[in-house]
């Protein structure tokens, strides 16, 4: 937003970055920034379940709502569409058309700011896909579906994830099922995030001499990543590297 927004607008995260966003409770102070707000932006697809209530609660008849994923191109319900480059644009062009209707005075400065975003995404990707493209068709295993579309975008391939389903943890079979795929196909690379707990990648590491590799699709979680550019490029590096060391073919 505030690539859109510029100087003109203030903004605040209700989630930092550390919790869990398919699990989090709003707060009261969460509550009052609503009342204040002139703009309430979510991803969607049932990935901040909390955000309606909230916005309920708050009470506020002027507030102009987001949805950001409304134009995404969506993979099996997953709401990590802005981990794909091309659904981040889009969600771009979702966040614009919000802010106008709710600040028209500065309608002609976000469609810039936004042009020029869009610009700098298409040449992120550019970079990224230039960088990642020795590994493409490599294969890892994931702890959670957060890089879905990432991994799609650039051609890695997502043989496993360990937990689906956000909050449910795994049975015993799909653990050892995902130890003999991993052997089976002689998988090096188990991607993991700052959210979830390291317990099981580790468990399954040590099973299979599997790495783990800390990525994260959440701004501000890993050092490097304060911003969306700079939290792909963070991934990005730490994804080569990690390929580097050993990742298997």
């Amino acid at each position: 937003m505030r690539n859109i927004g510029g100087d003109a607008v203030s903004v605040k995260s209700i989630i930092t970055g550390i919790e869990n966003p398919h699990t989090f409770e709003p707060r009261v102070s969460d509550v009052k920034s609503l009342v204040e707000a002139d703009v309430f932006i979510r991803v969607g697809l049932n990935l901040e379940t909390w955000s309606e209530r909230l916005a309920k609660n708050a009470g506020n008849p002027d507030l102009v709502r987001i949805v950001a994923s409304r134009n995404c191109e969506i993979i099996d319900n997953n709401p990590h569409v802005w981990m794909d480059i091309d659904n981040a644009r889009r969600m771009v062009a979702a966040i614009l058309q919000g802010m106008s209707r709710a600040d028209p005075s500065h309608s002609e400065n976000y469609r810039q700011n936004a042009s020029r975003y869009d610009k700098h995404l298409q040449k992120l990707d550019q970079k990224i896909k230039a960088a990642l493209s020795p590994f493409s068709d490599r294969a890892v295993i994931t702890s959670v579906p957060a890089f879905s579309y990432f991994l799609i975008h650039y051609g890695i391939k997502e043989a496993g994830t360990i937990i689906s389903v956000p909050g449910k943890q795994p049975s015993g079979r799909h653990i050892r099922d995902i130890i003999s795929l991993i052997r089976k196909k002689r998988i090096g690379l188990i991607f993991t995030v700052p959210q979830f707990s390291r317990r099981l990648p580790d468990m399954i590491a040590r099973e299979t001499g599997a790495a783990v590799v800390m990525l994260t699709q959440m701004t501000g979680t890993l050092p490097g990543t304060d911003t969306y550019s700079s939290m792909l490029l963070e991934d990005t590096g730490r994804i080569i590297n990690a390929f580097s060391r050993g990742g298997h073919p």
